[in-house]
């Protein structure tokens, strides 16, 4: 076993980290892109739209397969796929709408970790530990 003169330092030599830290910038950096054009589409109703119609025929084929006879909708209520697709059409918005402010806080998260990914890349290994501080972002940006 060679002796190590600093024990408590890591094991991975700084070629290979800085290397690990040029991969992952790029992917950081089209994740950012992916999320914002997530945001973008959420907001615009018209392409919320899509997605709420694949849910709801989703839905229906699901009932038609486990419920092939209508038997056990009947028991719950004869007017059980109108009241289904009246409650989707109410949660659908409002699941879109908590969807945005999670992209937001992922997006926030990404720019501090690509922050400090880029200082430690440029070699400033003191100051990227601590560069991370999470802010909320206003509405606006």
């Amino acid at each position: 076993m060679p002796s190590d003169s600093k024990p408590d330092r890591p094991r991975i030599s700084e070629g290979l980290l800085r290397n690990l830290v040029l991969l992952t910038l790029p992917l950081l950096s089209f994740q950012s892109q992916v999320l914002e054009i997530v945001k973008t589409s959420i907001k615009d109703a018209g392409h919320v739209k899509p997605a709420e119609n694949f849910v709801l025929l989703e839905l229906q084929a699901l009932m038609m397969i486990l419920d092939r006879s209508h038997t056990l909708r009947n028991l719950i209520d004869p007017d059980f796929e109108k009241r289904l697709e009246k409650a989707c059409k109410e949660i659908f918005p409002k699941v879109a709408s908590a969807s945005i402010g999670l992209i937001e806080a992922q997006e926030t998260i990404l720019k501090g970790i690509f922050e400090a990914l880029q200082k430690l890349k440029q070699g400033d290994k003191a100051s990227a530990s601590t560069s991370f501080k999470a802010r909320p972002r206003s509405r606006d940006e």
